[in-house]
């Protein structure tokens, strides 16, 4: 624990958090693969090739929210979507409400979610199970963004290096090339 917090942790469920919803359906080709003036908001998938980034739009949905996977391979994988955001139909959405949607929330679901997932045909997490899954988190709003915080932190040095790692991997395929052709 950070410190200056010692209260207990409580477990809730997600429909006592968040507002529950989804995204909307939205054909690619109505997208832009790179942000631009006129598409300036990033519209999400259940893909997870660049944490589900599909392309960007002209119109956003939400906010500050977080999503999740609802249906296909990738169902359960949860992230929290900081800004405004599009995502389509193949994303449930969780809407801060009794409290803030945040990285932290975000992440504990992630580590559960995947055990709701039903597997019967096509994976699906519906909202309605979504809305009934328990997670435990702080009672104290600041030690939520605290540990957000940390794991925003975590992420971006993980990003970081693993840019370095691609940069050498590269390098030394290049190498490799350039001395055994």
């Amino acid at each position: 624990r950070f410190n200056g917090f010692a209260n207990a942790w409580e477990q809730r469920k997600v429909s006592e958090l968040f507002r529950v919803t989804r995204g909307y359906v939205l054909a690619a080709t109505q997208t832009e693969t790179e942000k631009t003036d006129e598409k300036p908001y990033p519209v999400y998938s259940s893909q997870t090739k660049d944490k589900g980034l599909m392309g960007y739009y002209k119109d956003y949905l939400y906010e500050d929210a977080i999503t999740w996977t609802t249906d296909g391979a990738n169902a359960g994988t949860v992230n929290y979507r900081a800004g405004k955001f599009y995502c389509t139909n193949v994303c449930g959405v969780l809407l801060s409400n009794e409290v803030k949607a945040n990285q932290m929330i975000a992440e504990a679901l992630n580590n559960v979610a995947k055990g709701y997932v039903s597997y019967v045909g096509n994976p699906k997490l519906m909202n309605n199970v979504m809305a009934d899954i328990v997670i435990q988190i702080p009672t104290h709003p600041e030690e939520r963004e605290q540990i957000s915080s940390f794991f925003a932190n975590l992420d971006h040095l993980i990003t970081l290096h693993q840019r370095k790692i691609d940069k050498l991997k590269n390098l030394k395929k290049a190498m490799l090339d350039q001395m055994f052709i």
